[in-house]
């Protein structure tokens, strides 16, 4: 005899409901993208072998351990992979929340002065730019960087249509860029000053402005330049007309203003074509100032030669081409502001290191991303980077 088709009915389980949270939760859990994860890994590896070769020299002199930079940043490294991992699983629009950016504003805009007022600043090289708390030195430029590409990007979300007018968008939006300039600044940073300057002009071009507020802006910009020209001749221990008579003739006082230029071009030389093989660079003993700094490019050249300067070069374009085309792809306006200034950042950074290593541009004391030692430039790039594969997550890109 056949069951009643209701007592059939209440044996079976009641179909289970769908919930808002597992969508969630499998766009976390979603691939970021591949390819510009491993070109970030190849990036790495590779600075860090450049770094130990460049390094061991200054390191053993100074610190009587040939293995002090590389072990450093093999470090900064570690912390910048568990920090880039962690935050790819974190959803990049929580720095929407109002007080994610007021703390940002606050807590980089602070620190900038307490380098400056507090009694926690550390000079370095003739410069004041780091600032020690609890035993931990860092420089908090590199964190607002960050910071400065967060605002400009929650603006930009928030207001795209106030962006157009002059007094309620566009002049608040130029007058934060302003003001990160401003404490650059008064650090006497160049090369801070300029690189701050590119990331927020990058935004401000790709952002909702109307073009004609772009041109007049910029003829300001350029009476405004050429009215500072002196508080910009102080903004380092070298004066700026040292650094142009290095660029134009770096062998007219090789023992003095233009020795740092100077014996870059003759490392980079050294190397011809295919260079002197890993870890025999001579310039490193001594002659090349900052060899693990700012002029770890020449050392790459010597070592590597022209095949290997070519080969970094074409590693950061392709760095900027996959992260470009993450930002193309970003699901709102919020991500793909992020993931165009993170890139600038980088992008900018590279080639004018590697510019004025071969000296193409003056002097302005900048480090290579993913090469040159420095704890807190590692670690924050490392976190930008886990904020551009959080943004991957949430696209749908090949």
């Amino acid at each position: 005899m056949k069951k009643p088709m209701e007592a059939v009915q209440k044996r079976r389980k009641p179909p289970v409901k769908k919930t808002a949270a597992a969508p969630k939760v499998r766009e976390r859990l979603a691939k970021f993208d591949i390819p510009f994860f491993i070109i970030v890994l190849v990036l790495l590896v590779f600075g860090a072998g450049m770094l130990l070769s460049a390094s061991f020299s200054f390191a053993a002199r100074e610190h009587d351990n040939s293995y002090h930079f590389f072990f450093n940043q093999l470090v900064f490294i570690g912390m910048g992979m568990g920090l880039m991992l962690f935050l790819s699983f974190v959803d990049y629009r929580i720095l929407m929340n109002p007080k994610i950016v007021t703390l940002a504003v606050i807590g980089s805009v602070g620190l900038m002065l307490a380098v400056q007022v507090g009694p926690g600043g550390v000079s370095q090289g003739g410069a004041t730019r780091w600032l020690a708390i609890g035993g931990i030195t860092f420089q908090p430029s590199e964190i607002l960087k960050f910071a400065l590409i967060v605002v400009l990007a929650y603006i930009t979300q928030k207001n795209p249509e106030g962006l157009r007018r002059w007094w309620k968008g566009f002049v608040p939006f130029v007058a934060i860029i302003g003001v990160a300039c401003a404490l650059m600044v008064l650090q006497r940073h160049l090369s801070g000053t300029i690189i701050m300057f590119a990331i927020g002009a990058t935004l401000l071009i790709i952002s909702p402005v109307k073009a004609t507020h772009i041109i007049i802006s910029s003829a300001l910009l350029v009476a405004l330049v050429v009215a500072a020209l002196p508080i910009v001749d102080s903004m380092s221990d070298a004066a700026v007309s040292d650094r142009i008579q290095s660029w134009q003739d770096p062998e007219s006082d090789i023992q003095g203003a233009t020795f740092q230029t100077y014996q870059s071009l003759v490392t980079i030389g050294s190397g011809g074509w295919f260079g002197l093989g890993l870890g025999n660079s001579r310039q490193k003993f001594s002659y090349l100032p900052a060899a693990h700094n700012d002029f770890i490019y020449a050392v790459i050249c010597e070592e590597l030669g022209f095949v290997g300067g070519a080969l970094v070069l074409l590693l950061f374009v392709i760095l900027i081409l996959r992260a470009s085309y993450i930002a193309a792809h970003s699901r709102d306006r919020f991500g793909m502001m992020l993931a165009v200034g993170i890139t600038a950042q980088i992008g900018i950074q590279a080639f004018l290191n590697i510019a004025v290593a071969t000296n193409s541009v003056p002097n302005t004391g900048i480090l290579l991303p993913f090469f040159s030692y420095g704890g807190t430039a590692m670690v924050m790039q490392m976190a930008q980077i886990g904020v551009l594969l959080n943004i991957s997550r949430k696209t749908n890109i090949e």
